[in-house]
């Protein structure tokens, strides 16, 4: 009942798309995300420097969450979608998007995958199919998902290794660049760290410690026997939780992004997710809470397996993370992880990654 349906919507789509794809390709750089409402920090910094550095591209973001959000309010927007899919030059993506997987494009217009990540360490798209955390092979096929890319962005040979994999593409299709988010985390602003460090009350000169776990499908964080342990270490714990969802905790904090805590944090905790890899970018001493690690290898499946490529960082419980923490930290070793998986130069990204977006403009 579900494919039939799928592929009656998926049918639908095309019909409807007939009429646009008659209107003429402009000199447009549309950005497509479903990862959040609101712009993502990667996207926004593209675009400034897109406009800034390049008058004659003119520059769209069209940002909506598929999740809770009202069916026919993002039928609607995925209208939106085509229309742009249509006139762009250049479509960026940061996920999958049901429209430019589905569709047929133009030959002028180039699509472009740059997830969302900056690494790979959980498995995603085609490597989960059928597995208990990833979607079903039938349902990829009829949705087409991930297709249609005409290149995908990598930070690296490694990681570019596991987005093959993910997104079914070919070797070929992969272009090495930084995403901007490397700008950003790699900028100081201690101004803005005392600033916060003082609204939470954090200035008594104990170190604060960023908790920021991955998504786990049908299973949430119990955050609680860390906030314990780290308290009782003397530290200061803040909890960044994954878009998807919030457990209502009072020490989970939603005004600052993960972004603003890298810079207000002395050290970071988390699990399967590439901000441990992100983090590493600030030479921060971070580590991996892997207490359901046997269950995640199962679900869902680990490119980067913490327990394996990084055991001196990796704890399985409290005990263990706690004599991390009064230890010191190999930054030698967490320096040489960070390279292997991330190999492209990490200066100026932003400007290299928008140099390369703009080029498809001189293409038609």
């Amino acid at each position: 009942m579900k494919t039939g349906f799928l592929k009656l919507a998926v049918w639908m789509l095309r019909a409807v798309y007939v009429p646009f794809s008659a209107l003429r390709v402009k000199n447009r750089i549309t950005f497509i995300s479903r990862q959040s409402d609101r712009p993502s920090a990667d996207i926004r910094m593209l675009s400034a420097s897109i406009k800034e550095n390049c008058p004659r591209a003119d520059c769209v973001i069209l940002a909506r969450k598929l999740e809770g959000t009202n069916p026919i309010g993002y039928g609607l927007h995925m209208l939106s979608q085509m229309k742009h899919l249509a006139t762009s030059r250049v479509v960026v993506l940061d996920g999958y998007c049901i429209a430019a997987s589905v569709l047929k494009h133009k030959k002028e217009t180039a699509v472009i995958q740059m997830w969302h990540s900056l690494a790979a360490i959980k498995k995603f798209g085609y490597q989960t199919l059928d597995m208990p955390a990833g979607r079903s092979s039938k349902i990829a096929e009829i949705m087409c998902m991930h297709r249609n890319y005409d290149c995908v962005i990598a930070p690296g040979e490694r990681t570019g290794r596991f987005y093959c994999e993910a997104f079914d593409v070919e070797e070929e299709r992969l272009r090495y660049f930084g995403l901007p988010r490397i700008d950003l985390i790699r900028t100081e602003d201690e101004a803005f760290a005392q600033e916060v460090k003082a609204e939470y009350g954090f200035g008594d000169g104990r170190e604060i410690i960023l908790y920021a776990p991955t998504f786990r499908k049908g299973r949430k964080v119990d955050a609680r026997p860390l906030i314990k342990a780290a308290e009782e270490e003397g530290f200061h714990i803040i909890v960044k939780l994954h878009p998807l969802y919030d457990d209502g905790s009072e020490y989970v904090d939603r005004k600052h992004n993960t972004y603003d805590w890298l810079k207000v944090c002395d050290r970071v905790i988390t699990d399967y997710s590439a901000i441990g890899i992100e983090a590493a970018l600030t030479g921060k001493p971070v580590y991996y809470y892997i207490y359901d690690i046997d269950e995640y290898r199962n679900e869902v499946g680990l490119n980067i397996d913490p327990e394996k490529e990084m055991p001196w960082a990796a704890a399985r419980d409290t005990e263990t993370l706690r004599e991390m923490l009064r230890n010191d930290y190999d930054t030698d070793k967490e320096r040489a992880f960070l390279e292997q998986n991330i190999s492209v130069p990490v200066d100026n990204c932003t400007e290299r990654l928008a140099d390369f977006l703009t080029g498809f403009l001189d293409r038609g």
